[in-house]
């Protein structure tokens, strides 16, 4: 028969192998998480010599999430939201390679890449960011919003369920007090220059009684 101290310090090494596997299944808890993932990619864009580029990811995961926007796979200095804007660009950046890395607590995802296209001449208008759906309460105001490249000047004409909205001719639009009318309205808005036109994606306000 085994002397009972033998037993006792057998028991005791078991209990503490087991309360390490549960310290360690705790740690590995505490850093569970939704992995990011991206719901809208990068998009290439066309502009002319001179001009600037804005490139744009949407993401989903566990915040906060993080950015770290890539040229030619070269990290770029400050690019770090889910939007990054070059400086003016110059002849050499055509074919540029822009890409987006986002991380959060419980891992990493890594955009498709964006082809930067540099023309020498006008370049029609390009939609980078299309106008987002509003929710707004009864008498609030709801703002709708563009971003577009293509060869200056640009023109925007914002529409309201397919009809011209007077004097919204900015990369903005901001609409008056809504009412409960204004639910489900279609906001789009084109935008034009010397050599070309394109319509946005079509933005939805939604309009809530006020309680």
């Amino acid at each position: 028969m085994k002397p009972k101290s033998s037993i006792l310090i057998r028991c005791i090494a078991t209990l503490v192998a087991a309360l390490f596997v549960v310290l360690t299944v705790r740690a590995d808890d505490d850093r569970s998480g939704v992995p990011p993932t991206i719901t809208s990619q990068p998009r290439g864009v066309t502009v002319a010599v001179g001009q600037k580029a804005t490139f744009t990811v949407v993401a989903t995961g566990t915040a906060p999430l993080t950015y770290r926007w890539k040229k030619n796979g070269e990290t770029i200095e400050g690019a770090t939201s889910a939007s990054y804007t070059t400086p003016a660009v110059e002849a050499s950046d055509n074919g540029a390679a822009f890409y987006v890395v986002v991380r959060d607590s419980a891992g990493r995802v890594v955009s498709k890449t964006a082809t930067l296209t540099v023309s020498a001449g006008e370049v029609a208008p390009t939609i980078t960011t299309q106008p987002a759906n509003q929710t707004v309460t009864v008498g609030q105001t709801a703002a709708f919003n563009v971003v577009a490249t293509g060869t200056a000047l640009l023109g925007y004409q914002w529409q309201k369920n397919g009809t011209a909205i007077s004097r919204a001719t900015a990369a903005s639009y901001t609409t008056p007090a809504t009412a409960s009318a204004d639910n489900g309205a279609q906001f789009v808005v084109v935008v034009s220059n010397s050599v070309g036109s394109v319509t946005s994606n079509a933005a939805t306000l939604t309009v809530n009684a006020s309680a």
